[in-house]
């Protein structure tokens, strides 16, 4: 899975990443489902001066797509989800690593 994320407007890229290392990353690292959880800072595009059209990227392998779905509803992750839906807009894609 590869989620794709933008801060909100008033959102401080310092506040999120505190957030996201103290609250967010140990809860998705623990989680059944997940085997690998990763999140990266977009510095750039190769070869050009353009802005990134993300923010951060974050990549997951993903064991078992219905535990995932369990594992999300809990109420801890809910809770968690709510806090990252108020610092950023995010699209998640659901991708199968073929190489």
């Amino acid at each position: 899975m590869i989620v794709l994320v933008n801060l909100k407007r008033d959102v401080r890229p310092e506040d999120y990443e505190r957030w996201i290392r103290d609250s967010y990353a140990p809860a998705a690292r623990n989680l059944p489902s997940v085997s690998d959880w990763r999140n990266h800072r977009v510095s750039g595009l190769l070869s050009s001066d353009a802005v990134p059209p993300y923010r951060y990227v974050v990549t997951l392998e993903v064991e078992d797509m219905e535990q995932l779905g369990r594992d999300m509803a809990g109420e801890k992750m809910r809770r968690l989800l709510a806090e990252l839906h108020e610092f950023a807009e995010v699209t998640q894609l659901v991708a199968e690593r073929f190489v």
